[in-house]
């Protein structure tokens, strides 16, 4: 059966019955949709613990039949995740719905129906514009071909994929972890938590871990003296009562302390070979990974900037 176009009006309800029929993710549950000026998906995360969260989408535009969205508002146990956390957490977070064509990179989220389609043998359509209006989703679609007894053959679509050239992975498995006092009284609590909570414990243990590894760090000998001063500097910035450097000077008074922190954090992962902060780090491998990323991420939006021109400054004044 072909149809050659049709107008289609969604409520919240129809979106949440189609999503549940055709979107399946382990462990994830949707609740509720809502449709006004964003999309609002209420649902839950379960793995080990149950997490219950709101994501808010806006349409952006459609080309080529595939969906451009952005993530306009995001909370985890009620909780609102500032903007830059949020990027970074639903960017790993959707990592398991990258296979059914949907993905997400820098708040920016994209569906290829085709993708998503492709292993329901009973439907085959594209889509010409979608927008929201009055609480319902809008969508024109064209060329919809329906077979009722599922017999449908499909093209595999093909995904636009970028060639960049990545360096080759180092396998860090043989490398050996530095072990003190900290690391027993690591082991201690960790074998003290729940059997549910054991499974994020790498999560719950970072701000310690990472307090660990920068006293490690100050400790290691084959970390340059340079980093080690800014190490110091960073923590003696930070834990400082007061502000050192007034607020009404201009450029250098808007570094604040979480600036001055992505910015010490920024620094190791430039100067300190990854093999040596393995070595320091308590935690799993990965988890020193996803805060690289977090962190190469974030700084592009913080005053760790200005605190990065104030040290490049500094450092050619002293080569002179």
């Amino acid at each position: 059966m072909n149809i050659s176009s049709v107008k289609v009006s969604l409520t919240g309800e129809d979106l949440l019955s189609i999503l549940n029929d055709f979107v399946k993710v382990e462990g994830l549950t949707l609740k509720k949709v809502e449709v006004d000026e964003e999309i609002k998906f209420y649902g839950s995360f379960s793995k080990g613990i149950t997490i219950d969260f709101v994501a808010g989408i806006k349409l952006a535009r459609i080309e080529n039949g595939i969906i451009h969205g952005e993530v306009s508002s995001f909370k985890i146990a009620k909780i609102k995740i500032f903007s830059l956390m949020r990027k970074a957490a639903l960017k790993f977070a959707l990592k398991e719905l990258s296979d059914m064509g949907i993905s997400y990179d820098s708040g920016k989220v994209v569906i290829n129906l085709k993708v998503l389609l492709k292993d329901v043998p009973y439907v085959d359509l594209n889509i010409s514009d979608i927008y929201t209006r009055q609480e319902l989703l809008n969508i024109e679609v064209s060329d919809i071909n329906i077979s009722l007894l599922g017999t449908l053959i499909k093209e595999q679509p093909v995904e636009e994929t970028e060639e960049d050239e990545e360096d080759p992975v180092e396998d860090f498995s043989d490398v050996e972890k530095v072990r003190d006092y900290y690391s027993l009284g690591r082991d201690y609590v960790e074998e003290k938590l729940p059997q549910k909570v054991k499974t994020f414990s790498d999560y719950l243990f970072i701000i310690p871990d990472m307090a660990a590894l920068l006293f490690r760090l100050l400790k290691d000998k084959r970390v340059p003296m340079k980093t080690k001063l800014i190490i110091s500097a960073a923590i003696a910035y930070i834990g400082f009562p007061t502000d050192i450097i007034p607020d009404n000077i201009p450029f250098i008074g808007k570094v604040d302390e979480i600036a001055v922190a992505f910015f010490a954090l920024e620094r190791i992962i430039s100067d300190v070979p990854t093999r040596i902060i393995i070595e320091n780090w308590e935690g799993k491998n990965d988890i020193v990974f996803v805060i690289k990323n977090i962190i190469e991420y974030v700084i592009n939006f913080t005053g760790a900037k200005n605190v990065e021109k104030v040290y490049n400054f500094i450092e050619e004044v002293m080569a002179l």
